[in-house]
């Protein structure tokens, strides 16, 4: 065909198209509602990771050397503070307690002996001292010789002389039964050793050794502790260690207590950081909690000051294909998807920066877009 031909059916068909184009009918004008993304003031918390412990625990160790003879508990024995909970053999130590009684005893024997002739040589020295005096009255008097004189004050030194005596031996008894008491009290504080009591009412959560082993000074054997008191030993950065004050309430949650959020409060923040990490230790008390333990996974949501954000309107976040935003009207009144990513608190980290118009609300029916008008 000529082409001088179609020039004149082509512009015949395109001058139809754009007629029945012209002819289309205008896009309905919807009415929805709207809201204005803002910049607001929120709380900025701080996320801390750390275990359930128990404010109370005790590791006990052997003060003394000898065989484990008995434990009177196992793992997760409920314990009283003064329970027994295991012994050390100290035979030995009995023993020697048992020779430093009978010293005391024999000693104690010794001294009521003592004690008796001590009575017997001060009455033979008061005699002395009075026919002394007697026999120099006399001699003064010239009624008496010199040889009675010098007899008596001989017999008067040999009085002396054995209440001399006495009193020495009895101090040596004394001192005999001074060194069977301090064996007793030694023995005695050895064999309070050999018996190890729970300091706390709590649980046995670790048994460190077995009956007939040796137990040796420093040698952890059990732990103890009290479930009852809990707290969440988390670690920070110890760039919020200003923000982070102690007696403040904080949310706090355990993966294996599901919904429960208990409150706790901030109890002590370790003065020292570790220069490996950079990081604070801080211990939050925790209340009373059913399902709570020690040794769980947990989270403290610490308050830490304010920060600012962009904050989307309740309402307004739709779920596109997959890809969360929102509806933001155009100045030329057509809708248009925008994506956002979101963080918490309904807070936009990017995609919106503030002052934009959104649409809020039966977002179902709404499509991008759409020519709309605003209430």
């Amino acid at each position: 065909m000529n082409r001088f031909f179609l020039y004149p059916l082509l512009i015949l068909a395109l001058f139809g198209c754009s007629k029945e184009t012209s002819k289309l009918p205008e896009q309905p004008i919807v009415n929805i509602r709207t809201a204005v993304v803002e910049m607001k003031d929120v709380p900025d918390i701080l996320q801390a990771i750390g275990t359930v412990e128990a404010k109370k625990e005790a590791v006990l160790s052997a003060k003394i050397t000898g065989a484990i003879t008995a434990f009177r508990v196992d793992e997760g024995s409920f314990v009283k503070k003064g329970d027994v909970l295991l012994t050390i053999d100290a035979a030995d130590i009995s023993a020697k307690r048992q020779e430093a009684l009978q010293v005391k005893a024999e000693g104690q024997a010794a001294l009521r002996e003592a004690d008796a002739e001590m009575d017997e040589t001060k009455a033979a020295l008061d005699n002395a001292d009075i026919n002394y005096e007697r026999i120099s009255n006399l001699y003064k008097e010239q009624a008496v010789t010199k040889k009675e004189l010098d007899d008596m004050s001989a017999q008067h030194k040999m009085a002396e002389a054995k209440v001399e005596q006495v009193a020495a031996r009895r101090k040596q008894v004394e001192a005999k039964i001074a060194q069977a008491e301090a064996g007793i009290n030694q023995a005695d504080t050895i064999l309070g050793y050999s018996v190890i009591r729970s300091p706390i009412n709590g649980v046995v959560s670790a048994k460190m050794a077995n009956t007939g082993e040796m137990a040796s000074p420093g040698r952890p054997l059990l732990k103890v502790m009290d479930g009852s008191d809990l707290r969440l030993v988390a670690t920070v950065k110890e760039s919020y260690a200003a923000a982070i004050k102690k007696g403040n309430t904080v949310k706090i949650t355990v993966d294996a207590l599901g919904p429960t959020e208990p409150s706790g409060k901030v109890a002590e923040i370790l003065p020292a950081a570790d220069p490996a990490t950079h990081s604070l230790t801080v211990k939050i008390d925790l209340p009373k909690t059913d399902g709570l333990r020690p040794g769980m996974f947990g989270r403290a949501w610490i308050p830490v000051g304010t920060r600012r954000v962009v904050m989307l309107p309740q309402g307004s976040l739709v779920d596109k294909e997959g890809m969360q935003g929102v509806y933001v009207v155009g100045g030329d009144g057509i809708l248009r998807f925008q994506a956002v990513r979101l963080g918490s608190w309904m807070e936009a980290l990017a995609g919106l920066s503030g002052g934009e118009k959104v649409a809020v609300g039966e977002l179902g029916k709404l499509k991008e877009g759409m020519r709309v008008k605003t209430n």
